[in-house]
């Protein structure tokens, strides 16, 4: 996987930003992250000359990390987010997480919002948008390697959501 920078239009997000990098990325799986002036773009394809590639874990490594994720659980076929003051449930999320992807959570700070989403048809809606600041310890490094291409969580991903940077 290869990380590019590259400058964002300004005002540029929610859906129109999805079908931006979908468009860049020409259909290739890719995860990004909104950096507001800028856009980071991990994928395969090779898009700009600067892009770097993702380093691969190894098992017992401590790794800073920043994700941006929607902690949603399911219940009822609907999507359940935490309230924005409860960072003991984002935590929780988190561990979960990391648990499925190869790592443990040695260290978190956690803020959260709402991120409004513009979707195709005029339709919007809200998700859960926590961002998680800490370090981690790799338990797995396949199954971590594995969370650095396909992103972690289910929800938002199109939407900017679950770009693990390390």
């Amino acid at each position: 996987m290869i990380d590019h920078t590259i400058p964002k239009p300004a005002r540029t997000a929610g859906y129109p930003l999805h079908r931006l990098v979908a468009e860049l990325v020409d259909g290739s799986p890719a995860l990004f992250a909104d950096h507001g002036d800028h856009l980071l773009v991990r994928t395969e394809k090779p898009l700009t000359a600067n892009g770097k590639r993702v380093k691969a874990p190894a098992g017992g490594d401590l790794l800073a990390f920043e994700l941006q994720a929607c902690a949603a659980r399911r219940q009822g076929g609907k999507n359940i987010y935490p309230e924005l003051g409860d960072w003991r449930s984002r935590r929780e999320w988190l561990e979960t997480e990391g648990v499925k992807h190869g790592f443990a959570v040695m260290a978190v700070h956690v803020t959260a919002d709402r991120l409004q989403v513009s979707a195709a048809g005029g339709r919007r809606f809200w998700i859960d948008a926590s961002h998680f600041t800490g370090v981690l310890k790799v338990t797995d490094a396949a199954l971590l390697a594995q969370a650095l291409a396909t992103g972690i969580g289910r929800v938002g991903k199109a939407f900017g959501m679950g770009l693990l940077e390390i």
